[in-house]
């Protein structure tokens, strides 16, 4: 299938490319719940940072903590391996484990910090020996912000914010690439008393109600991490354009696989289509997939 030309801008790329893309949390409780609710009080930014190395042995960069309270917070820095499943959920592995660690290479400073009140600190992310590296390698360091000792007599509930920020480091010329490799129709179950999607085709079966979805994989084939979006083109068999649905933007690897899955309007008209699934993934050229569906 021809490939159509991106019209992506690169002023909506670099957009895309600084936005705030993910939080860990991790809460850990003791005793009785107590009335006050719980709040994350550093605000991390940015959640990923990407160091090419161009030849250089040593690169640099590094991530904020701001202090939004009125009292000084203490944190540490901890680092894991991590990679992502097929449907996109992360999975955090024990440092060193995963194969595509950056290791002894990546370093993070400091590992303890203070942050008074309303003020901010950074920590320094930076690589050692990495001229000889070929291939994109990646981490999180997780901010966990250490409890104040607590005031309350008896049982509390005690949380912990952990916020994750993955770090990734390339050498120059990595490709951008990227294919779909299927396009399939699923009967995806709701499970009450879930309101179904507004833009979503929900077919009834007894006290069950499935809606029906379009799964797409997209399976980067480059050498670099990839974010990418697109559109469903429902396509009438003359060709013309019935309707259009977002792929919302995703995350994916190099070498992996993501299975995305997009509802069918539930204002598609019933007849036969085509429909065109049309992926940016920042290269040059978008990417494409079609499948037949007959809308009843």
């Amino acid at each position: 299938m021809h490939k159509p030309r991106s019209r992506s801008s690169e002023r909506a790329r670099a957009e895309r490319r600084g936005r705030v893309r993910g939080t860990v949390l991790a809460l850990y409780a003791i005793g009785v719940v107590v009335s006050q609710r719980a709040s994350a009080q550093l605000l991390v930014d940015p959640l990923e940072v990407t160091l090419v190395t161009a030849g250089a042995t040593r690169v640099a960069g590094g991530f904020s903590l701001t202090n939004t309270t009125d009292a000084p917070v203490q944190a540490t820095i901890t680092r894991q391996d991590w990679d992502r499943v097929e449907n996109g959920d992360n999975r955090f592995l024990a440092a060193g484990t995963s194969g595509t660690s950056c290791g002894a290479m990546l370093t993070a400073s400091p590992l303890s910090i203070r942050i008074d009140p309303h003020t901010s600190r950074v920590i320094r992310v930076g690589t050692q020996n990495a001229a000889a590296l070929s291939k994109e390698c990646w981490d999180i360091f997780f901010v966990e912000e250490v409890p104040p000792r607590s005031t309350v007599k008896g049982n509390s509930l005690q949380y912990i914010f952990r916020t994750g920020v993955k770090v990734y480091v390339a050498p120059p010329g990595l490709s951008r690439d990227g294919a779909v490799e299927g396009m399939a129709v699923e009967d995806v179950a709701v499970t009450p008393p879930a309101p179904s999607s507004a833009h979503a085709a929900v077919v009834v079966n007894g006290p069950a109600a499935t809606k029906r979805q379009i799964s797409i994989r997209f399976h980067n084939t480059g050498g670099m991490h990839l974010l990418a979006k697109g559109r469903l083109e429902f396509r009438r068999l003359d060709n013309t354009l019935a309707l259009e649905a977002p792929i919302t933007e995703f995350p994916t690897l190099p070498g992996a696989v993501r299975k995305v899955l997009v509802d069918v309007p539930s204002v598609l008209a019933p007849g036969d289509y085509v429909i065109l699934a049309l992926i940016d993934f920042g290269g040059p050229e978008l990417v494409a997939g079609q499948i037949d569906y007959q809308a009843k």
